[in-house]
């Protein structure tokens, strides 16, 4: 797999609309329904802490996070045979290597593929039988997800305070773990579940997880995504009301 590297980007956004036309709610095979993460794209892996992601609607939508930016659409189905129509796509730049995944990600939906479902594993091939995409579901408390346990030496209680913010018009449900000398924070935005941990900081309290930083100060937090480079201005939440 590889890593992320920072470097500068932009942040335009516009949106690129397409003629969509949706399938029949009752053709959508339940087992296609739900939100995918891919782990594999062309069998040449994916990049750490980066998540791409295809969530399939019963309406006959689809729609996700390519890595840089959202994206929706329409699908067909033909049996085992399933179309993603054209998607409308904001058009944010960010570092090389995400915008590189993205790129391969939608490619990889613009053919017509073959989809089985293994457990909790979405498949889709091209039709010479080449594998396109592997993909895990993302369903809450499906076997993707598992509770921790954590021993630290020396810390007699845990202290859980858990705040909701408001951060750009999306809600953030965050939750401060403190326990002795480790301080954590855990949140979840455009579905990614990250663990921050607490790191030196000139004011307030920084933590710092994948390709996330979560910098409070006071009643504030400043969000910052690290793939979009070192001019991010970042994105400030407030306490929910």
């Amino acid at each position: 797999m590889l890593k992320v590297a920072t470097a500068l980007s932009c942040a335009c956004v516009l949106i690129e609309m397409a003629s969509m036309q949706t399938v029949a709610a009752e053709n959508v095979p339940q087992a296609l329904v739900g939100t995918w993460l891919a782990e594999d794209i062309a069998g040449r892996g994916v990049i750490d802490n980066l998540q791409s992601t295809l969530e399939i609607r019963d309406d006959g939508t689809y729609g996700g996070m390519a890595g840089c930016n959202h994206f929706t659409g329409t699908f067909s189905l033909s049996g085992a045979k399933i179309t993603f129509g054209p998607a409308a796509s904001t058009r944010k730049m960010c570092v090389p290597a995400v915008m590189d995944q993205e790129r391969k990600f939608l490619d990889a939906l613009r053919t017509e593929l073959t989809w089985t479902v293994e457990g909790s594993k979405l498949m889709l091939g091209k039709s010479a039988g080449t594998p396109a995409l592997t993909l895990a579901s993302m369903a809450a408390g499906g076997s993707n997800s598992v509770d921790i346990a954590i021993s630290v030496p020396g810390a007699e209680t845990v202290d859980r305070q858990q705040v909701r913010y408001d951060c750009g018009g999306q809600t953030v449900d965050a939750e401060y773990i403190n326990a002795g000398p480790v301080s954590l924070v855990t949140f979840t935005i455009d579905g990614n579940f990250t663990v921050a941990s607490n790191v030196i900081a000139a004011s307030g309290a920084k933590y710092v997880g994948g390709q996330y930083i979560w910098w409070t100060k006071g009643d504030e937090v400043t969000f910052y995504d690290a793939t979009k480079g070192d001019n991010d201005a970042g994105i400030v939440c407030k306490v929910a009301s």
